[in-house]
């Protein structure tokens, strides 16, 4: 009898524990790509849609594209592209910045290529801002990859 209230009592305070616990979500800022999608849990824009950035090497070129799409209504999307290193240390070091990138209406893309170091790890960052009904809204999205 003793040994069932034992039991009970361990089962109980286990389960009290369990659900007093309860879980922590933390937002990431290693997001890669971010996507306003149906059913989907991550960052809620007022004025953007999607920012997505890709990277990618072959050998020593870098073929960099980035896409910011706004949502209806978005009359201007404004943005930078940096490309960086990463060194050693886990900073970054910029190879190439594009700057002063305009877009009239809802979608921003860009696409270039520039040549890099191999035996690195590079990051394509775009940072851009979204205008919509007379306020802008900055956002921000990033891809890595190593160049071979």
């Amino acid at each position: 009898m003793i040994v069932c209230i034992r039991k009970c009592t361990v089962l109980l305070l286990t389960l009290i524990l369990f659900f007093a616990m309860g879980s922590v979500v933390y937002a990431n800022g290693d997001a890669k790509t971010q996507d306003a999608e149906v059913g989907a849990i991550g960052v809620q824009w007022v004025n953007t849609d999607s920012v997505k950035a890709d990277l990618s090497f072959d050998g020593g070129r870098g073929l960099c594209g980035a896409m910011v799409i706004g949502k209806s209504g978005t009359t201007r999307i404004s943005s930078t592209v940096v490309l960086a290193r990463k060194n050693t240390n886990g900073t970054y070091t910029t190879v190439k910045t594009w700057s002063n990138l305009e877009a009239i209406g809802s979608r921003l893309l860009f696409d270039k290529t520039h040549y890099v170091s191999q035996g690195y790890t590079y990051r394509l960052t775009i940072t851009a801002t979204v205008y919509r009904n007379g306020t802008g809204e900055r956002v921000t999205g990033y891809n890595e990859a190593y160049a071979l």
